[in-house]
């Protein structure tokens, strides 16, 4: 747990990209994040299923957990992996960009692989300066 005497609120995100066999894939994650925000004394404050493609930001469930973070309902949002947030990973930085001003991280039950993205998107705007 993290913080001492203040439970993680997190706000569970689930997402398949097609109507195939949906409702079992999005309950496989759903329990799978149920159970890991249990092992990390995480508080679940909602969870947001949805069927859609990643290859947009503009999705109701994505708009579901801005609105989440709007009103400081959460400080997390978990999924089981990156990609169920955006296929592209400017995407993603800009959804983690916008998450962050209300104080609210993206998490998965790998942790945060963007800190590589960064440095890699880092290193290629030097190179393009030089």
């Amino acid at each position: 747990m993290e913080g001492v005497g203040k439970k993680v609120r997190v706000a569970i995100y689930c997402r398949m990209a097609t109507d195939t066999d949906s409702r079992q894939g999005l309950e496989m994650q759903k329990e799978k994040l149920r159970q890991y925000a249990e092992q990390q004394g995480y508080d679940i404050v909602g969870i947001v299923a949805e069927v859609a493609k990643g290859n947009t930001l503009n999705r109701p469930g994505l708009r579901e957990i801005h609105d989440l973070a709007c009103n400081h309902s959460m400080d997390k949002v978990l999924a089981v992996s990156i990609d169920r947030f955006g296929r592209n990973p400017g995407d993603v930085l800009y959804l983690e960009n916008k998450l962050k001003r209300q104080q609210v991280r993206l998490d998965t039950l790998q942790g945060n692989p963007l800190q590589d993205y960064r440095k890699t998107a880092r290193a290629f705007r030097r190179r393009r300066k030089a």
